[in-house]
């Protein structure tokens, strides 16, 4: 809980990262296929649970793949989400390490964070897509299977989620370490890598936290409100999400690398 708090106290100080959240909210709400949400649950209304592969794919995948108007919506949503991580990152650097909570100051190290910001951002959507198909193969045979096995199949599905959760703890700082080091990429995979696994736990605990207030907040709403609604909470759920994980990311290695931090200072 530590780094929740620590993450959320330093949000509360900083207000300019506000721009930033409401990018992060706009782009979510392209990136995600509501409708496909909208499709299986009717189903399920209707006691059908043998939904096609495709509706399940499109549910899990990280891109809206609808139409060619959704598939460049949410291409230019994850372009915004990388300029969004450079600048939160930059704007966070500057604060913590120099006590410089302004716009200009982040320029400076934008540019190395907008190169790794797209090589993570990248990896994802490439991780998040091979899950997806594996979560779309879990499903459409446990709904084949026997009635409401699906239950079983969403449940395993969750479980796989906290798993690849827990990997991705191990190089949570990468992004952060990079920024401060001035490593090259590999150099700064290992470096991170080695410092996130003294604290991985609180980092895993941490990511699974917010991923259990995201679908808690967001799938009742999905079921029982519909697509509009669905499409503005969840918009905003993950949104605030992706602001609190980015910073997140520096205020645990600030922590873990023993950084004085500036902006606590009283002056």
């Amino acid at each position: 809980m530590k780094y929740i708090i620590d993450t959320l106290k330093y949000l509360k100080s900083n207000l300019l990262l506000l721009p930033a959240l409401a990018v992060a909210v706009l782009a979510f709400s392209a990136i995600f296929d509501y409708s496909a949400a909208e499709t299986i649950i009717n189903s399920f209304s209707q006691g059908n649970v043998t939904n096609s592969f495709t509706a399940w794919l499109r549910l899990f995948l990280p891109i809206n793949v609808s139409d060619w108007f959704t598939c460049i919506f949410s291409i230019v949503a994850y372009i915004l989400l990388v300029i969004d991580t450079a600048f939160i990152h930059s704007m966070v650097d500057k604060h913590v390490r120099f006590g410089s909570k302004s716009f200009r100051s982040i320029m400076s190290s934008f540019s190395i964070n907008f190169i790794y910001s797209v090589i993570t951002l990248v990896l994802l959507i490439i991780g998040t897509s091979v899950a997806a198909v594996l979560f779309t193969a879990i499903m459409k045979t446990t709904a084949l299977s026997a009635p409401y096995l699906f239950i079983a199949g969403l449940a395993i599905c969750l479980v796989i989620s906290y798993v690849l959760t827990f990997v991705f703890a191990h190089f949570f700082l990468w992004l952060p370490c990079a920024e401060v080091t001035g490593f090259r990429m590999s150099e700064a995979l290992y470096s991170s890598y080695a410092l996130a696994r003294t604290v991985r736990w609180k980092i895993f605990a941490m990511l699974a936290i917010t991923l259990t207030v995201d679908l808690v907040i967001t799938v009742p709403v999905a079921i029982f409100l519909g697509e509009i609604v669905s499409l503005i909470v969840s918009s905003c759920a993950f949104g605030c999400s992706f602001l609190f994980v980015v910073v997140a990311s520096y205020i645990i290695y600030a922590d873990v690398e023993g950084i004085e931090r500036e902006d606590l200072r009283k002056y």
